[in-house]
């Protein structure tokens, strides 16, 4: 028996739920300043390694200051999503445009525990078309050498990923117009032991 996917949006409502078989199911929804402490507890629960590979810094805590610029956005020229389980935070995504107006950088983080599951591949594919919806193009970034799982995601949600590598980082850049469907259905959605 094949497991179906199945979305809802409320009218007026900034949440895409998507619900597994069985009722569990992730929201993604748009980000806001009340939402700090939700962030930050879903950093408690990471492993220096994830914290490391989102922010190229070794953070024991992730600053005050980067919390606030995670979640202020106008919506426009950044934006940021969190996915959401129950009412635990469990990944981030977010773009800033750069000065080309054409292109923004991206970066998102899933909470280990929920990784390989397909949030990530949730999260960046809903930030990606809402980034293309306000006249984005392209999204750049940076993953470390060795990040196989993320090079993986970007190559799973885009037809067409460039990459250069640089001092230990590829440097990727992806047209947002070869953004792929998703209407394939994630099949696992349980925390990891």
């Amino acid at each position: 028996m094949q497991d179906l996917v199945y979305r809802q949006r409320q009218q007026n409502d900034s949440r895409d739920t998507v619900i597994w078989p069985g009722g569990s199911g992730v929201s993604i929804q748009a980000t806001t300043l009340r939402d700090k402490e939700r962030l930050r507890e879903m950093f408690s629960r990471l492993s220096s390694e994830t914290i490391y590979r989102r922010f190229h810094l070794p953070y024991s805590q992730v600053p005050e200051r980067i919390l606030t610029l995670m979640l202020n956005v106008d919506h426009h020229d950044n934006e940021a999503f969190l996915a959401v389980v129950g009412e635990e935070v469990v990944g981030h995504a977010m773009y800033v445009r750069l000065d080309n107006e054409r292109c923004a950088e991206v970066a998102f983080i899933v909470e280990d525990g929920w990784q390989s599951r397909g949030i990530g591949k949730l999260l960046l594919s809903q930030i990606a078309e809402k980034a293309r919806a306000r006249g984005v193009e392209y999204f750049t970034g940076g993953v470390f050498e060795g990040n196989q799982r993320v090079l993986d995601l970007l190559d799973a949600v885009f037809a067409e990923v460039r990459y250069v590598m640089s001092a230990g980082l590829y440097q990727f850049r992806v047209p947002l117009r070869t953004l792929k469907p998703t209407t394939e259905p994630v099949r696992m959605l349980r925390r990891a032991v």
